[in-house]
């Protein structure tokens, strides 16, 4: 392969730049072997500064893994790889509950919901159980010409946000682009901790959830599970893509 050097940016910026595009289009796997520093300094006719810091960023993106004495290794996963994700949660799910606690359209806007300011919204709080036993409290933002005030007047009958949406709005939020981020927290407040039936130093799976269409944001949610009843199995794909929003 021959790759002609950029005037236009530093000589190590595109050199790096080939490398994760070798590495994105899937040419190693998990675990091979990369390119020794003498390998790069042929293949590019640099020095070897140059070669050590480009693969130094490649390892502080996560790109390789290097190990003293025996060189450098392909991560897990190279980015830009798809990858599949499944729930492998315990419960019967035909024996969950949902309540609606709170419907409210005055609350504020949290910076992390990405809406731009002013944004008008329907704010939902839910509670899921499993046999009257609660292990997951949200609060959710959606943008509010999804929902019309008639289908939140009674919130005992609605059981499905996502089914309210599909109905009134003819959108499938469960087929828009998305972003989730996961992490293991105590729970945040006394009153999540009352509606969990738990101490405030329980440990649980905090869930952040983004729904976009295009570059508007349709939905933020975010979740505090019960970490029994949680559970994710990722297998990676051999197609490579251009974009994951899945984090």
């Amino acid at each position: 392969m021959v790759v002609f050097m950029s005037r236009k940016e530093p000589i190590y910026q595109t050199i790096l730049s080939a490398l994760v595009l070798e590495l994105n289009a899937n040419h190693f796997r998990k675990n091979d072997p990369f390119y020794s520093e003498s390998e790069l300094r042929k293949k590019y006719q640099v020095s070897s500064t140059t070669v050590v810091r480009v693969l130094n960023m490649l390892a502080d993106q996560g790109y390789i893994y290097r190990v003293q004495g025996k060189g450098s290794f392909v991560s897990k996963f190279n980015r830009g790889t798809a990858v599949r994700i499944t729930d492998t949660h315990t419960y019967d799910v035909d024996e969950e509950q949902v309540a609606i606690l709170v419907a409210d359209q005055e609350m504020a806007l949290p910076t992390r919901a990405k809406f731009e300011a002013g944004t008008a919204i329907w704010y939902l709080e839910r509670l899921r159980e499993i046999k009257r036993a609660p292990f997951e409290f949200s609060q959710s933002w959606y943008l509010a010409s999804l929902i019309p005030d008639t289908a939140m007047k009674k919130l005992r009958e609605v059981h499905s946000i996502y089914a309210v949406i599909r109905k009134y709005a003819q959108l499938d939020l469960s087929r828009q682009p998305f972003e989730q981020e996961y992490a293991a927290t105590c729970v945040p407040s006394q009153r999540i901790a009352d509606y969990l039936h738990v101490g405030m130093e329980t440990t649980v799976i905090k869930i952040e959830r983004w729904v976009f269409q295009g570059e508007q944001p349709l939905e933020y949610t975010v979740s505090y599970m019960l970490p029994n009843y949680f559970g994710l199995a990722l297998t990676s794909d051999s197609k490579s893509v251009t974009t994951n929003r899945i984090r």
